[in-house]
C-alpha cells in the first residue's frame, strides 16, 4: 500500500503555490518572425494554427490549472493538489516547449535556411 508523507506534501504543495501566486497570468509570447517568414518550410497556415490555437491551448490549460491549485491550497485540500499536478505539468511543459520552440526557428531572411 502506498504510504504517503503529508507533512512533505504540504511543504512541496505551499512551495509550487508560493511560485504559482507570485507569477501573473501566463501568455502565448510574439514570435520573432512573422508567420510567413518560414515559407516555403512551414506555411503561414501552420504557423498561426500551431501558434495562435495549439500553443494557446497549453497557456489556458496552464492558467486554468494554476488557478485551481490557489483555489484547493487556500482550502488546504492536498488531494486536489495531488490531483492537479499532471494538469501543470502537461500544460507548462507543452507551454515551455513550444516558447524554446518559437525561438530555435529561424528564417532565411535571418539567416536560417543553412546547413550548419
Amino acid at each position: 500500500m502506498l504510504s504517503i508523507n503529508r507533512t512533505a506534501m504540504r511543504a512541496a504543495a505551499t512551495q509550487t503555490a508560493r511560485v504559482c501566486g507570485a507569477r501573473s497570468k501566463h501568455t502565448v509570447p510574439d514570435l520573432p518572425y512573422d508567420y510567413n517568414e518560414l515559407e516555403p518550410v512551414i506555411s503561414a497556415k501552420i504557423m498561426k494554427l500551431h501558434h495562435d490555437k495549439h500553443h494557446a491551448a497549453y497557456v489556458a490549460g496552464l492558467n486554468a490549472a494554476e488557478e485551481k491549485y490557489a483555489e484547493a491550497q487556500a482550502r488546504n485540500d492536498v488531494q486536489a493538489q495531488v490531483q492537479l499536478q499532471p494538469l501543470l505539468r502537461f500544460n507548462g511543459g507543452g507551454h515551455v516547449n513550444h516558447s524554446i520552440f518559437w525561438q530555435n526557428l529561424i528564417g532565411e531572411k535571418r539567416g536560417g535556411g543553412e546547413l550548419p
